[in-house]
């Protein structure tokens, strides 16, 4: 059985894991946008505790968004403010400098103008920098009453500590599942390690 999971924004270390154990993974791209949730917005460890980072989307006038039309918005500058966070938590962070390129520039220019494309886009990279490549495929049609819960940024699952510079130095506490980016900056070409350890959802 394939596993169906959302779109995400740099999506969290529990969901690489599954990406990464999955024997197959349907992506679903005929859902209606969900605001406030994984698919636009994701959580970074600082040294103040988990921080939130939202994309910035262009407000349709109609409730109901098929994800794929959703576009992303310049209000804000919300992409350099991104990089800025970045590079203000995790610039002195092991691997910061080896896969922050690859990463900014997916942000500036590595896709459509959509929502769909940037996490996408993001989601292939991170994979390619990781090491491994996940069967993926696009649902054809509406499949969303199976989707994991993970579209939820409040439901974090228990990923095992790993060195993580916000915690660092003992003032904070170790922070679970937050962004893909927090382990590859972190810990770099031993990600892999991690999410071949961290047993998925699904097992």
């Amino acid at each position: 059985m394939p596993v169906l999971l959302p779109t995400t924004y740099l999506g969290p270390v529990s969901y690489y894991a599954t990406l990464f154990h999955a024997e197959e993974v349907v992506i679903e791209a005929n859902e209606y946008y969900v605001k406030q949730t994984l698919r636009n917005r994701c959580l970074i460890a600082t040294n103040q505790g988990p921080q939130v980072l939202s994309i910035n989307v262009v407000k349709g006038n109609r409730p109901q968004t098929p994800i794929r039309s959703v576009r992303l918005s310049d209000h804000g500058n919300w992409v350099h403010q991104h990089l800025y966070s970045l590079a203000t938590y995790y610039g002195n962070s092991p691997f910061y400098e080896f896969y922050i390129d690859d990463i900014r520039s997916v942000l500036l220019n590595g896709h459509d103008g959509t929502l769909f494309s940037l996490n996408e886009s993001l989601r292939e990279k991170i994979c390619e920098l990781i090491g491994f490549a996940p069967k993926v495929r696009y649902s054809e049609q509406w499949l969303g009453e199976n989707l994991e819960a993970v579209a939820d940024p409040n439901i974090r699952q228990t990923v095992p500590a790993y060195y993580q510079i916000a915690s660092a130095d003992g003032r904070q506490p170790f922070q679970s599942d937050m962004s893909i980016v927090d382990l590859l900056f972190n810990l770099g070409p031993e990600s892999i390690l991690v999410l071949r350890d961290l047993v998925s959802m699904h097992h």
